[in-house]
């Protein structure tokens, strides 16, 4: 038996798997595909951190929740921007190499581009840029735009060859082993080759940190991986679960039958490029004070107006103002050169992709679920750091921080949630305790598979229904058609005959995480930061979080704290 079993191996993931092997656990890491394989490496932006003299955490602060709609946690941002930047500079002494200044060089980021970070961070100072929602330029970028390729390399460079971390690749885990109320590992697929069957992995702990669900919609940033696989174990196993209805779309996804779809980083807009209409016209400043720089749920929101008024399926980002292109954006030219586009001489189609869970499993500030045992870092988190819409570039510095924070307090014999962070106000009295289990006989069930290419079908069915029914702008009526079109999926799925196990279990985990975001969703009778109601457009108090235990029961949590704190 390990201490810490931690189910992914992205930033969060490896974050724990470190920090806890560090403090002298054993520590198991269980990964879907390879190791160095997971959304993380697709992050472009970069890490934001209040790191230049001109900012303060109080400055990353007040942006957070300012872009979070009012559902941000103080407490829990409060710990994500002032933990942040030592937890970036220990990145650093692992081996992370970020951008710097050249000699004469302002750096990235148009306005506020200029401010310096501390003498320490190195010989150069950090080149530093802006991107959407933040007040001044923050953050920390690496290649360019291959931030997260260079966060995953130095981190797994940092975990696999650690003594106390043993690495799993190719597994799949079905299910939350529960013994005596508590999660005590996993039930999990090995890899191919290896058996096939379903084989119990014991753990005195177990973090969830599997990421998000893009993989629910049929245009989205996130790799084929990314399909709930932890929101959907934590569902079954009756941890409480939050804010799912909260998908954030990029708002500049190239637009390109490619898949998933490449990102165009919102630091193009903040080095000036602009948001162009079908008619040329650079229309941002009429929506929002900061313009093409405004919150993601924003530009979304202004984009995919526009798209369903005029019939379109793309607008465009006019990045040819941006001196040295392929030097200072290499991964973003490669990609639009592979497209046949040269963003130096041409407009960028773009439109809105799904791009980020905000919600997940509740956890309080140490990363503690509902549930005793489980724990939770990372997109699959609902720690309150992001509320109703992410600030961008806060997600890789979640993860650095809550995945430190979950590996202390395991070490420092935390077995359980404290009211703390978004878990107050949720009633771990009235837990539901799960009975035993063992096995994941739901999967196994041959009557319950189906053939592999109805199976992607299938998938495919579920992506483009929930785009068109539950994506950037929502009514009543839509939302009711996507949980028809999941319930009409989860009914040909369990008519079938035999398949390859995986496609099934993924699919499952989708629509699990699918019923629960278009429950949400249809049961939130306001517009909140991601979530756009076109039937009812305005906030509404009181301010609430809905909290879902298990796939039937639903809970509507005060918030009040993110109100009363924005008050003082």
């Amino acid at each position: 038996m390990t201490d810490v079993l931690v189910l992914g191996s992205g930033v969060a993931g490896l974050t724990a798997a470190r920090t806890a092997a560090e403090a002298g656990l054993s520590v198991t890491v269980l990964t879907k595909g390879e190791l160095a394989a997971s959304a993380t490496r697709y992050a472009q932006g970069g890490v934001a951190a209040a790191l230049s003299p001109a900012d303060s955490p109080e400055l990353h602060f007040s942006d957070t929740l300012s872009a979070g709609g009012g559902l941000c946690d103080p407490e829990a941002v409060r710990i994500l921007v002032g933990e942040g930047p030592d937890r970036l500079r220990e990145l650093m002494a692992l081996g992370a190499e970020f951008d710097r200044e050249r000699d004469g060089d302002g750096g990235r980021g148009g306005a506020g581009a200029r401010a310096r970070p501390r003498a320490e961070s190195g010989p150069r100072p950090l080149a530093l840029a802006r991107e959407g929602g933040h007040s001044l330029a923050r953050v920390v970028h690496a290649g360019g735009d291959a931030t997260g390729h260079e966060v995953e390399r130095a981190l797994v460079a940092a975990t696999a060859g650690h003594p106390g971390v043993t690495v799993g690749e190719g597994w799949l885990a079905l299910s939350i082993y529960t013994e005596s109320g508590r999660a005590a590992g996993v039930v999990a697929v090995p890899p191919e080759g290896a058996g096939g069957e379903p084989v119990v992995v014991r753990a005195r702990h177990v973090v969830l940190a599997c990421g998000g669900a893009g993989q629910l919609y049929s245009v989205t940033t996130n790799p084929a991986l990314s399909t709930g696989d932890g929101v959907a174990m934590a569902l079954a196993a009756g941890a409480a679960v939050a804010d799912v209805e909260f998908m954030q779309f990029h708002p500049t996804a190239l637009h390109h039958p490619v898949m998933p779809r490449p990102l165009l980083s919102e630091a193009l807009r903040g080095e000036g490029a602009l948001l162009r209409d079908d008619r040329g016209a650079a229309f941002m400043a009429d929506e929002h004070p900061l313009a093409d720089l405004a919150p993601r749920d924003i530009v979304s929101r202004a984009i995919a107006r526009r798209l369903v008024d005029r019939g379109l399926d793309h607008l465009w980002l006019d990045a040819t103002s941006i001196d040295d292109f392929p030097r200072r954006f290499p991964t973003i030219w490669a990609h639009c050169r592979d497209a046949g586009l040269d963003p130096t001489r041409e407009w960028l189609p773009v439109a809105p992709a799904a791009h980020y869970l905000c919600g997940g499993v509740v956890t309080d500030v140490d990363g503690a679920a509902s549930l005793p045992g489980l724990w939770a870092c990372g997109e699959v988190a609902c720690t309150g750091v992001h509320g109703a819409n992410r600030l961008a570039s806060n997600s890789l510095l979640e993860g650095l921080v809550f995945g430190h924070r979950v590996a202390t307090a395991i070490a420092a014999g935390r077995t359980g949630p404290e009211p703390a962070g978004a878990m107050r106000g949720v009633p771990l009295d009235d837990v539901p305790v799960p009975p035993n289990r063992r096995s994941s006989e739901r999967d196994n069930d041959p009557e319950e598979r189906r053939l592999a290419g109805a199976v992607a079908g299938l998938r495919d069915r579920l992506q483009r229904d929930m785009t068109t029914f539950a994506g950037v702008l929502r009514d009543g009526a839509g939302l009711a058609r996507a949980a028809a079109a999941v319930a009409a999926v989860e009914a040909e799925l369990s008519s079938g005959g035999p398949t390859d196990g995986r496609d099934v279990a993924e699919l499952r985990n989708l629509l699990a995480v699918g019923r629960a975001v278009v429950t949400a969703a249809g049961q939130r009778h306001e517009s909140r930061g991601c979530h756009r109601r076109v039937d009812f457009p305005e906030p509404r108090q009181p301010l609430e979080r809905i909290v879902h235990f298990g796939p039937d029961r639903r809970l509507r949590v005060p918030a009040a704290a993110a109100v009363s704190e924005r008050e003082r």
